[in-house]
């Protein structure tokens, strides 16, 4: 998960003595209208600003809690949880008419207290709901968060895509399946065609020439 760093915020990180780390959460706990709660696992009120906006928010102190951050490794999708102490009728309320919150988004600010007039001086995590469960003898639910594209069940392909070259093996009697006389091929869709062959071409153009970001 790449990050830029605030030069402030680095700053403040860096500092042998400091006022701590804040934690500021933003909960979509609605999808349709979008509705979102502003908390903080601070014990007062913190007036800071939306995510990656200069409008200011106030959030409100909530016993929220984030585990660890699993990176994506290559391995596994990129992983979190937060636990809801003291769960009252509200939480209940939200979990049980929402499908458990999934799918929708989950945004963690970490900001320097120093620094809570300073709109960029924050790390932002973007997570999306994965599932959740109450534990109601401790009174705590858990919320599992991952990427967008694993909450969305987007799979990827094994093999490499693209848009301009076939990826078929040259005269591969199940792929490609050119048995005529040239014994090359530049694999571009052109030289498919002027093979004859072009049905079986093995090239994606539809998929753009543009990055794919899921926020």
């Amino acid at each position: 998960m790449a990050r830029d760093i605030n030069a402030s915020l680095n700053f403040r990180a860096l500092e042998l003595q400091g006022s701590g780390m804040l934690q500021l959460f933003e909960v979509q706990v609605q999808a349709s209208p979008a509705l979102y709660e502003y908390w903080t696992d601070y014990n007062a009120s913190i007036t800071y600003f939306q995510p990656l906006t200069a409008v200011s928010q106030t959030y409100t102190p909530f016993p929220i809690k984030a585990g660890d951050l699993e990176t994506d490794d290559g391995t596994k999708v990129p992983a979190m949880q937060i636990n809801i102490g003291a769960v009252d009728q509200q939480i209940v309320s939200y979990i049980e008419s929402n499908d458990a919150l999934r799918r929708n988004r989950v945004r963690r600010m970490i900001v320097p207290y120093d620094e809570i007039t300073n709109a960029s001086a924050c790390i932002i995590d973007t997570m999306y709901v994965d599932g959740a469960f109450i534990d109601h003898e401790n009174e705590v639910a858990t919320f599992d968060l991952t990427s967008k594209g694993a909450v969305a069940n987007i799979t990827v392909p094994i093999e490499t895509i693209r848009r301009d070259q076939c990826g078929a093996v040259f005269k591969n009697a199940s792929t490609c399946l050119y048995a005529g006389a040239e014994t090359s091929c530049r694999r571009t869709k052109d030289a498919c065609a002027s093979k004859d062959n072009v049905i079986n071409f093995k090239g994606f153009p539809g998929i753009g020439t543009k990055r794919i970001f899921f926020s």
